[in-house]
């Protein structure tokens, strides 16, 4: 019997270790759950690991910039928080410096099927990101994903952050074009060229392109402050109030 007894020590003590260590891999490789208290439970995810570090380029947006941030997960807002967006992956990302696992600061890519929206606070200004996904086909024409909202009156405009992979003398390289949308009526077309913009407004044609040309707006080279100002312009147009 006292043969026995440091064995089945040795046995229990093995199989601490095994479990220790696929709860470990399990951490790493599904998703995170934690149940620390409702002020957390945002946190549902996979660890995120940064697949970009033989790259010239990071597809993470404006990632050099000091932003806070908030999501709405699950209905519910938490604040005070600390994001990134990786426009290739269309991942919102987590940085936490309290989420340790194996001795390392995690980040994770929450689950997307929880956020329905998410805003950046940088220093001179504000993102506001929206999934449309349960917005039906009727009134949103687009693909899947999150997209800027930077206009939502009767007119709409929207930006979806993209970065495309290229491989140029072996190394990977993450293009950065994002692409502008407005809905006029209906549907949602892309920010084309100066002529294609300016027929979308119909019988306001004319003012519109009398806008553009007097603020000396380049529609292909415009900001997203620029686009907005014609859209109010052209509500205002529509309603008289100008």
């Amino acid at each position: 019997m006292k043969k026995i007894v440091p064995v089945f020590i040795l046995l229990l003590a093995f199989c601490e270790l095994q479990a220790q260590e696929t709860i470990s891999l399990s951490n790493i490789d599904s998703l995170y759950l934690f149940s620390t208290g409702t002020g957390r439970n945002y946190i549902d995810g996979r660890d995120y690991i940064r697949y970009f570090f033989q790259s010239v380029d990071n597809p993470l947006l404006r990632y050099d910039e000091e932003r806070s941030a908030s999501i709405i997960s699950n209905g519910r807002k938490y604040s005070g928080i600390v994001l990134n967006y990786d426009t290739y992956t269309d991942q919102v990302i987590l940085t936490d410096k309290t989420l340790i696992l194996n001795d390392k600061v995690r980040e994770v890519a929450l689950n997307s099927n929880n956020i329905s929206r998410f805003d950046l606070y940088f220093e001179h200004d504000t993102l506001t990101f929206r999934d449309f996904v349960d917005e039906p086909k009727s009134a949103f024409n687009l693909k899947e994903g999150y997209y800027e909202v930077v206009y939502d009156g009767e007119c709409k405009y929207l930006i979806r952050h993209v970065s495309t992979l290229m491989v140029s003398d072996g190394l990977d390289r993450y293009t950065y074009s994002p692409e502008g949308y407005i809905m006029i009526s209906d549907r949602f077309v892309p920010v084309g060229s100066r002529k294609k913009f300016i027929r979308l407004f119909g019988d306001k044609s004319g003012e519109i392109r009398a806008f553009v040309h007097k603020n000396r707006i380049r529609i292909r080279r415009a900001d997203k402050h620029q686009i907005a100002d014609i859209l109010k312009f052209y509500e205002s147009l529509q309603t008289g109030n100008i």
